[in-house]
């Protein structure tokens, strides 16, 4: 072995490991709001009955794949708003402030944004595939079908992981004064 090439592999590890673990943290977060928060759970919900009616509908591989993506935008969403309240409940130390509060709602509203766009795709898929037929065992459409069912695996892993809370957090509720 030349030691070009030990340095070069020795080098690879260094950026493996800081790669790895930034993809663990990355999932530790999705697991938390998985578990920690509500919109994220009926987006869940959601997120299944979508992958339902695609499973059962056969939409084209296109059309899944589309959907699949603004659904993943939608979680996006909702994991950026997350970290938002998060980091402005820290920074206003969990007590009223009408910058915070702002600053909230602009996060909150960039979900509803996105999601409303994830509804009107949703509307058009089933129109789109109107008269409906329902195709769930029959080999109609194999990709697609299995796009959708790895996204439901994959959504439903993120939210029966077991999640250890690290920290006790504390999240002002509407009508709590005291933040705690």
């Amino acid at each position: 072995m030349h030691e070009g090439e030990v340095n070069r592999h020795d080098s690879d590890l260094q950026v493996a490991q800081p790669f790895a673990r930034a993809v663990v943290y990355s999932l530790q977060g999705v697991v938390y709001a998985f578990h920690t928060e509500q919109n994220v759970k009926r987006d869940v919900w959601l997120f299944t009955l979508l992958c339902a009616v695609e499973l059962v509908l056969r939409p084209p591989l296109r059309d899944v794949a589309l959907t699949m993506f603004v659904a993943m935008c939608v979680f996006a969403a909702e994991l950026f708003n997350t970290a938002i309240e998060l980091a402005v409940d820290i920074a206003s130390q969990w007590r009223h402030h009408v910058v915070a509060g702002v600053a909230k709602d602009v996060a909150s509203g960039a979900v509803t944004c996105v999601s409303i766009g994830a509804i009107a795709l949703a509307v058009w898929l089933v129109v789109s595939l109107w008269p409906w037929h329902f195709w769930l065992f029959t080999g109609r459409h194999p990709v697609g079908a299995g796009m959708a069912a790895a996204g439901l695996i994959v959504v439903w892993t993120f939210r029966c992981w077991p999640h250890r809370q690290q920290a006790v957090i504390k999240r002002r509720r509407k009508g709590d004064e005291h933040g705690v």
